[in-house]
């Protein structure tokens, strides 16, 4: 069958569905925005469609249709789970690729998939609902939280989207009020939908999620668990399929529970529904995912299906034969053990800040067993108006031991400079003896940060690159003027013989740089194992990729880099790119240690800006609603004298 087929997304989704479109001939546009003119997708795709905003659904839907579209995939986020934009969109007489616009208003909100999970006998988490939190005043929230057994800490929740945005932890009933003011505030910028509730906080669960294709009708299959445990702000890192806690017992009262609730709404095509485990192995209900998940190619890779070409199949009138009988329910047996590593453009060892840049070096890895869908491509660029995704890095190995060690391996073979990733991070935790063995929770990550954000390189080595003699030859080396003049050591060392030993123990170390088959890559070759590594010039910095390690050193042939709005007088800086959402003090105001002055938003998330110490505003450089390109200087704050 012919068809053209539109992709109301971007990023690394966008291009998993346009390849998936070209595999069976069809035509593919993309939707895109001014914001997001040098997506490389808008070379690739057969037409762009530019509307103002990916939140713009009847401007998306008017393009569609004007182009001739028979198809729609909405990937997820922004509108995949608006049930109002679903229907316009089949209103029009496209074929949306997701659940029925009903099905989308009874499950794609937390707090309606929550009393639907209750009525199919699914295990769900006590909670204080969104109109129960406006029915009563804030005063009396603690009566009706405790009249619910719910106890702090609680956890603050937005009904719609997902991705963590619109989640907080909140420590005692003193801080609710305040913490359901911006998850309300970051869900409503983030997907259009500002409502929340409050639901009994698990310290240490497992995050178990089951995929589901149904076929409508009140039929479907379940295709395994996967494993969203290791988690960093209530957002994803890594995740697996199947889970190393999950028996066969467990398993199928998982995809019963499940299987329940796409009966129940007679659910069609692909879905996600989600629990957590607590420690004492009991599952509760969380959440359903009317859309494609982003973690589907873990499912893929151990069960043998293509998510997207089955919901093609679907929207195009026909049950696709791969996933089996949608009458029969049955436990799939998984074929080996596949993982998938998020890389963000994020700097864990500053707080996870969103790091936004260009991409001057972009190497995936390849081999046996590793797949990367990626929405970027050398020379492009991290848009700070969306998220910090860069790719998905996919393994399988035939059980888990292999599929980590593949892990690992891919991501040492990474490759990007000029912007800050989660590479270190990422290796880090993929080396971590609890990963290997499955000991993980939600709060895992959290215990263990000290650990996954230690330096990678050995100590000899991180001495080297640190110092100045390698920096130098290095940047003598990139500006295309060839080495430094050797040292004593280096001119003896050609004339070395095994039993002879020449030189001074205080001569520095012979090292020499050379390039290595491009441009940035380098051989380095010292008194330790010869090196080869990545590197850069980025204005007065080295940017390297070094044995899984990205540093950023200063370089000392070039001017020292002046730091915008460092000042001893107390300067309070950005810390990131993005826009100013609250300024909450006015010149002359005196604040106290810790206190919120600004609220930034960067890639969909929002953040504090506070003072270190108590002061007297004494300068305001920005005001609400200003765009930050970097560390820009917002406020100043003087010490008040007695």
């Amino acid at each position: 069958m012919t068809g053209r087929l539109v992709i109301a997304n971007r990023g690394e989704i966008a291009r998993r569905v346009l390849r998936a479109g070209r595999e069976r001939g069809l035509a593919v546009a993309v939707i895109s925005t001014p914001e997001d003119a040098d997506a490389c997708i808008r070379k690739e795709a057969d037409a762009v469609l530019e509307v103002s905003s990916f939140l713009a659904g009847a401007e998306i839907v008017a393009a569609a249709t004007a182009w001739g579209a028979t198809l729609l995939h909405p990937g997820y986020g922004f509108l995949s789970e608006n049930a109002e934009f679903a229907e316009a969109v089949e209103a029009a007489g496209i074929a949306f690729l997701g659940p029925r616009p009903e099905t989308m208003r009874a499950l794609g909100a937390k707090e309606a998939a929550k009393r639907l999970a209750q009525q199919c006998g699914v295990p769900t988490l006590p909670a204080l609902l969104s109109h129960e939190l406006a029915a009563v005043p804030p005063a009396s929230w603690g009566t009706e939280l405790e009249a619910r057994g719910l106890k702090a800490p609680f956890l603050v929740k937005a009904s719609g989207g997902g991705g963590g945005r619109g989640m907080r932890v909140v420590p005692d009933l003193a801080a609710l009020p305040e913490a359901i003011k911006q998850a309300s505030s970051e869900a409503l910028a983030g997907f259009g939908d500002g409502t929340v509730f409050v639901e009994r906080y698990l310290a240490a669960p497992r995050h178990i999620e089951v995929q589901v294709f149904g076929d409508g009708e009140g039929g479907g299959v379940f295709l395994g668990e996967r494993e969203c445990s290791l988690q960093r702000r209530h957002q994803k890192v890594i995740e697996e399929a199947p889970s190393a806690m999950v028996d066969l017992a467990l398993r199928e009262a998982l995809g019963r529970a499940a299987m329940a609730l796409v009966r129940e709404t007679r659910y069609r095509g692909a879905g996600t529904v989600e629990f957590l485990v607590d420690t004492e192995g009991q599952f509760h209900f969380l959440e359903v995912n009317t859309r494609l998940q982003v973690e589907h190619p873990v499912t893929e890779a151990v069960y043998g299906v293509d998510l997207v070409q089955a919901q093609l199949d679907l929207a195009e009138g026909r049950w696709p034969k791969a996933l089996g009988d949608p009458g029969t329910f049955r436990v799939p047996e998984p074929q080996g053990v596949s993982l998938e590593a998020r890389i963000l453009a994020e700097d864990p060892r500053h707080g996870f800040l969103p790091t936004p840049g260009s991409l001057s070096r972009y190497r995936e890895p390849a081999g046996q067993g590793v797949r990367v869908d990626s929405g970027v491509i050398e020379g492009g660029r991290v848009n700070d108006r969306f998220d910090s995704m860069i790719a998905k890095l996919i393994v399988w190995g035939p059980d888990r031991r292999e599929a980590v060690d593949r892990l690992a391996q891919a991501l040492s073979e990474f490759v990007i400079l000029g912007c800050v990733t989660n590479l270190p991070f990422l290796l880090a935790l993929s080396r971590h003896p609890d990963f290997l063995h499955g000991r993980v929770s939600t709060d895992w990550i959290a215990a263990n940060l000290p650990a996954l954000n230690a330096p990678l390189l050995p100590e000899s080595l991180a001495r080297l690159v640190e110092g100045e003699a390698f920096r130098s030859q290095l940047s003598e080396t990139l500006q295309g003027l060839g080495a430094p003049i050797s040292p004593v050591a280096a001119r003896f060392a050609a004339q070395a013989h095994p039993e002879l030993k020449v030189g001074s123990r205080d001569e520095k170390p012979f090292l020499r740089i050379e390039h290595a088959g491009s441009p940035a890559r380098f051989t380095l070759r010292w008194d330790g194992p010869e090196v080869t590594f990545h590197a850069l010039r980025r204005g007065h910095h080295l940017d390297l990729r070094i044995q899984g390690e990205s540093l950023l050193l200063e370089d000392p042939l070039s001017l020292p880099a002046v730091k915008k709005g460092a000042s001893s007088s107390g300067v309070l800086c950005a810390p990131m790119a993005g826009k100013i959402l609250e300024c909450r003090v006015a010149v002359g105001d005196v604040v106290g240690e810790g206190q919120v002055l600004f609220i930034l938003e960067s890639m969909k998330m929002q953040m504090e800006v506070c003072t270190s110490a108590a002061g007297r505003v004494a300068a305001l450089f920005a005001t609400a609603g200003q765009v930050m390109e970097g560390p820009d200087p917002l406020a100043e704050v003087v010490a008040v004298t007695a």
